[in-house]
Parts: structure tokens; sequence; C-alpha cells
């Protein structure tokens, strides 16, 4: 892969862009975004190729975890990227999805630890804590995440491009424990959200085991704190092979609990299984359309 970077200086931030043959639309880098509240990390941020940068045209926003899995196969896991940048600039063409930029959040050594959900890790009993916090090495920094979301890149994005920075026009969205740390995220920050999507939703915390107690207590936090469906989006999906064989019968415990909590019109809920899908990028890339379809709605 050929790989080309420009530098140019922000007054905030140096950033570079990043061009690729395979690439679509523009890609901007922010190498080691500085915050208060966890770890510097690489920050993403993708244009579509008609992005009007004079300000007369505003966008949405989707933030996305996972951020170096998104655009490009040589900085993702695996070799293997989202196309991201392909599929919303198709879906922008169609006129299928509203005008928006995304943001990939890159994760560090501390993914788990970052996207574990605290609050709700908090309520498990002793035991489980302690088998997450061995088996994971460490336990969460979940809220410190999300204020270097919400207090730091989201405030940096709105005041350098030409945004819609109100909820109704923020979305988030992830895979695995990018998912729940999206989940988490319309729990504890709904006055910013408009909607999120949950790929693969790792609900059993643990690579070891399908533990149905974690799934359970974290199921349970979610179901007490989501908010009023009537101003949110939500999607979840997951496949039925590999780690996302593990997933089917707690998400069908989430959805009864969305479904009690008012989430009942395909306006603003939806829970898709992809039967023989696997747990990696290749799938995830595989059904993309549908959720930013179902977030974007324009």
């Amino acid at each position: 892969m050929l790989l080309t970077v420009f530098y140019f200086l922000n007054p905030i931030l140096a950033q570079k862009e990043i061009t690729d043959a395979n690439l679509v639309g523009k890609l901007v880098r922010f190498e080691n975004f500085p915050s208060r509240y966890v770890d510097c990390r690489n920050v993403d941020v993708w244009f579509p190729p008609n992005f009007d940068a004079s300000g007369i045209t505003k966008y949405s926003v989707l933030y996305m975890h996972d951020g170096q899995n998104l655009f490009l196969p040589g900085f993702s896991f695996g070799g293997q990227e989202w196309g991201i940048d392909e599929t919303m600039d198709s879906l922008m063409r169609l006129g299928l999805i509203r005008k928006t930029i995304v943001v990939g959040i890159w994760n560090t050594s501390n993914r788990f630890i970052e996207y574990n959900p605290e609050d709700a890790f908090k309520q498990l009993d002793s035991l489980n804590k302690a088998k997450l916090a061995v088996e994971r090495s460490g336990t969460t920094l979940a809220n410190n995440y999300l204020k270097f979301i919400f207090e730091e890149i989201k405030p940096f994005i709105d005041s350098t491009y030409p945004t819609k920075p109100e909820p109704r026009n923020t979305y988030m969205m992830g895979s695995s424990m990018g998912g729940l740390i999206s989940l988490y995220a319309l729990c504890k920050n709904s006055d910013l959200l408009r909607g999120v999507a949950c790929l693969s939703t790792h609900w059993p915390l643990s690579l070891k085991e399908n533990n149905g107690a974690i799934a359970n207590s974290y199921i349970s936090y979610f179901s007490n704190h989501l908010p009023n469906p009537k101003q949110h989006k939500l999607y979840f999906d997951h496949g039925t092979t590999t780690l996302d064989a593990w997933y089917g019968i707690h998400q069908l415990e989430m959805d009864s609990m969305c479904k009690e909590n008012g989430y009942v019109s395909q306006k603003e809920f939806m829970s898709l299984v992809f039967e023989d899908a696997p747990h990696n990028e290749i799938a995830w890339r595989a059904r993309v359309a549908i959720p930013l379809k179902f977030l974007l709605q324009p």
C-alpha cells in the first residue's frame, strides 16, 4: 500500500492528511490527540469527496470506536477494515443518509478498560469483578473515556469543522466491546446523542467463558438507564459463528428490556441476526450499510 502523508499545522493540533489510492474522500489524522482523562491516541476525521469546508453546508457527525479499523487496512486489526469511506460515500450519493463526517477514535492497550461500562461494572458481584480484572488486566476507565469524547474530542470537532453540533445530529457506533461502550454512552450522555449502533455487542465481557451472570447484570443496568425512545435510536445486531455464537441468548434479553422501555417502533429500534456471520471486520463491513441507513436517515 502506497501511503503519502501531507503535514500542515492546525491552530490547536498538528494534523496530517492521509492519501491512499483505495481511500474514498479525505482523511485527516490527529496523532496523539491529548487528553486530561485518558492516554493520548490518534483520532481520524473522514470527509466525503464533495465536502464543503466553507461553512455553508453543515454536517452531522458519527463517532466510531476502534478508529484504526475503519478506513485503511494498513492500520487495522488483522489487515481488515470496515470500508467506512466507501460505504458512507455510496449511501450519501444515493441520498440514503444525511451529509455526515466520521470521527474514528483509535483504541489503545487500554481498550478493554476504556470500553468496559463503568457504572455497570460497579454493580457486578465481587467474584465476577475479580475474574474480569484478572483476565483483562484491569477494571474500567469508561467514564473518563466518555469525558475524553464529549468534553475534548467533540468540542474540538465542532469548533474546527462545519458540523451540526446538536444531539439530533450526533451519533455513535462500535462493535464488540465498542458496542457496549456505545450503548453506555447513550445511557450516560443521552443529552448529547441521538442514536447508537452496537454491532456484535460483547455481552459476556470475558473471552474465556460465556458468563451469563455478567451479561445479565450489565443488561439489567442498561435496562434501568435507557433514555426516552421518542428522542433516541438504538441498533443491535450479531452473527451466529465464532464469538458471535455466544450473543444470541443475551441479545434476546436485551431486546426484551428495550421493548419494555418503549423501544418498539422500527424508526427507533432495530435488532438483527446475521446467520453464519463471524466476529470480525469483514462481517461488519458486509452489513454496516444497514446501521448507517438506520441512524443517519435523511
